[in-house]
């Protein structure tokens, strides 16, 4: 009796509260069961759906972690005990949400490894939700952060990722986690000492990209705590390992940076000294890790129907989402529902996820026109990638790829049905695009000042606006011409140029190259015409005061090389519909006749040639 009573003085002088709950066990995310699962995010979504003084309860917590509030979290040595008191104190809201809930940690060796570390399962909707842009999948999507997303060239506020889009970074390994539990003191942990720890710890947040590519505004991502609650694991472990009790918490640091890293200093902003982080007490009274077990020659499988036991080093590894990469892991389990089909998790004798497609004819809409690529930059070719569209009436209509297409269609080209805008009627439209594994694809629109593809949000407000005002977006309300929109052709239809549309949608890509994408269209030619004749126009106009009657009147184009070959049509005939004074004459075809032609062109009224004023009667018409 008397020794727990000074026990709990000692707590009490370190000033870590004493826990009146029982210890909870935090484990791998993907160790969790459904119920642990669905009450994590539960009591995530509840931080996040509640305010205090305006502030959310969750962005509460991600102000703690700036450098104004936290002058000791990052670079030095208080480094560790600081956020192991942050997590602790984050993980009591999550309690008093949800009782009994333990914050789970990010095992990231489980997915390095992986033919494509950001195929993971733990990238979908099932689990923390798409990785490639916007958070639009999962348990945390569409999630408001309190800040701009920093080094955003366009402003970002809503949750963002990018894993694994920069080949250069990755993730924590194996030898990474040994290399910290083999140090021989605490000093060696420590960023004025040695920087390895503290910059390794930095990995996992370069490598998911979006908020937890900055460390300040890192929390806004929920994966921050997990990937958090594995850095603090690798330090128990290596307390556990290299350390007695006592040292636990008198072991620290010679050099520490700054005065805010002394081990008596204000751990700031909490009411306690850096020192305090060093107890016991958390691990004795408030959390336990439970490792994951990795399989064996006499256990080979993994305890998460989320891992796959890798014979080849008898580790468990994460699965891989449907229309990953399983490269080299042919005759493994590495697929989550699916198998892996020529380096592709797949479902057998299915093109993608099975969805049915399912056309229906529109009206009452315009037309507008939009791309889908894939992992390469190249044009996804599928049948049953499509893209939602929604107004905010709640009407709803599905486009999908073109099953064929000719010039001027890009491949993976997709016409969007959108609400038909009308004088004080505006449409504010969401459009939701998946490939055929039903992967989310974040959308990017091209910015003609920088003259390249930055992320916007899948949105578009339909508004008619005055004609001096030009819109991004084109459109038409005709189904025949919008194989025209996006093209330059005030130039020789040899030398129509084709754009590549003003929003697209990349599905799995992380970071796109928009010089790639945008030759996907100005790299087509348009087809070489083989017939024998081609169609030119001329302008023909009555003078003022004239008696002639040019609609009685008819023109003629002799061919100078080929005199017998001459063309004659009445005015009225070959008039354009659309501009009276436009008449269009027929000549032999340039590209057929690759010398050139000549033709000479001469206007009649009955058996008279009339004189006109001309700026030239005499054509050449050469392969450009």
């Amino acid at each position: 009796m008397i020794k727990r009573s000074s026990s709990k003085r000692h707590r009490h002088e370190r000033g870590i509260p004493q826990n009146q709950n029982r210890r909870v066990t935090r484990k791998e995310y993907r160790m969790l069961t459904e119920t642990e699962r669905k009450n994590l995010n539960k009591a995530m979504n509840a931080l996040k759906s509640k305010y205090i003084d305006n502030v959310t309860i969750w962005d509460l917590h991600t102000l703690i972690h700036y450098p104004d509030s936290a002058p000791g979290a990052h670079w030095g040595p208080a480094f560790l005990p600081w956020h192991r008191e942050f997590l602790r104190q984050f993980e009591v809201a999550l309690q008093r949400e949800v009782p009994g809930v333990a914050l789970p940690y990010w095992d990231s060796t489980i997915d390095n490894g992986l033919p494509d570390p950001s195929d993971s399962v733990l990238w979908t909707e099932e689990l923390m939700g798409n990785g490639n842009g916007y958070v639009k999948t999962g348990p945390f999507h569409d999630w408001d952060t309190n800040v701009l997303m920093p080094l955003s060239p366009v402003p970002v506020k809503k949750l963002y990722r990018y894993t694994g889009g920069r080949s250069t970074d990755r993730l924590l390994s194996q030898s990474d986690v040994d290399w910290v539990a083999s140090r021989n003191n605490y000093s060696e942990l420590t960023f004025c000492h040695d920087k390895t720890f503290e910059s390794m710890h930095g990995l996992s947040h370069v490598w998911v990209g979006g908020f937890m590519f900055v460390i300040r505004v890192s929390p806004n991502d929920p994966t921050f705590y997990m990937h958090h609650a594995f850095v603090d694991f690798m330090w128990e472990q290596f307390r556990q390992k290299q350390q007695t009790r006592e040292q636990r918490e008198k072991d620290y640091a010679r050099k520490i940076c700054s005065r805010q890293h002394s081990f008596y200093a204000p751990m700031k902003p909490f009411n306690l000294r850096n020192k305090d982080g060093l107890s016991n007490d958390y691990t004795d009274f408030w959390y336990e890790y439970e490792p994951v077990r990795h399989c064996s020659f006499d256990q080979p499988y993994c305890d998460s129907n989320y891992m796959f036991c890798d014979l080849r080093a008898w580790r468990c590894r994460s699965k891989v989402q449907l229309g990953g990469n399983c490269t080299g892991f042919g005759q493994t389990d590495i697929c989550y529902k699916s198998f892996c089909i020529q380096s592709v998790c797949r479902l057998p004798a299915t093109e993608g996820n099975g969805y049915q497609r399912k056309e229906k004819k529109q009206s009452g809409v315009v037309w507008a026109k939009t791309m889908m690529v894939t992992d390469e930059d190249e044009p996804l070719i599928s049948g049953i990638a499509h893209i939602i569209v929604k107004d905010d009436a709640g009407n709803e209509a599905v486009a999908y790829m073109q099953k064929a297409t000719e010039y001027p269609e890009a491949p993976g080209l997709l016409y969007l049905p959108l609400p038909h805008p009308r004088e004080g009627i505006s449409f504010n439209v969401s459009l939701e695009a998946r490939d055929h594994y039903g992967r989310y694809c974040q959308s990017y629109c091209f910015n003609e000042t920088v003259e390249r593809y930055q992320v916007c949000e899948p949105r578009l407000v339909l508004k008619v606006r005055p004609d001096n005002i030009s819109s991004n977006i084109s459109f038409t309300h005709s189904i025949a011409s919008r194989k025209f929109l996006d093209m330059d052709m005030t130039v020789h239809p040899t030398q129509w140029k084709v754009h590549t549309p003003h929003m697209i949608f990349a599905c799995h890509r992380k970071m796109i190259d928009s010089a790639q994408i945008v030759s996907i269209s100005e790299d087509m030619q348009p087809p070489t015409e083989q017939t024998e004749y081609v169609w030119f126009r001329v302008n023909v106009m009555k003078k003022p005061n004239s008696d002639i009657d040019i609609d009685d009147s008819e023109i003629e184009v002799q061919d100078l090389d080929d005199p017998s070959d001459l063309w004659i049509s009445s005015i009225r005939r070959a008039r354009s519909a659309y501009d009276q004074s436009i008449v269009f004459v027929r000549a032999r075809n340039p590209l057929v006749f690759r010398k050139g032609v000549t033709v000479k062109i001469n206007i009649r009224n009955g058996t008279k040639r009339l004189n006109c004023d001309a700026r030239c009667n005499m054509v050449m018409i050469k392969m450009p």
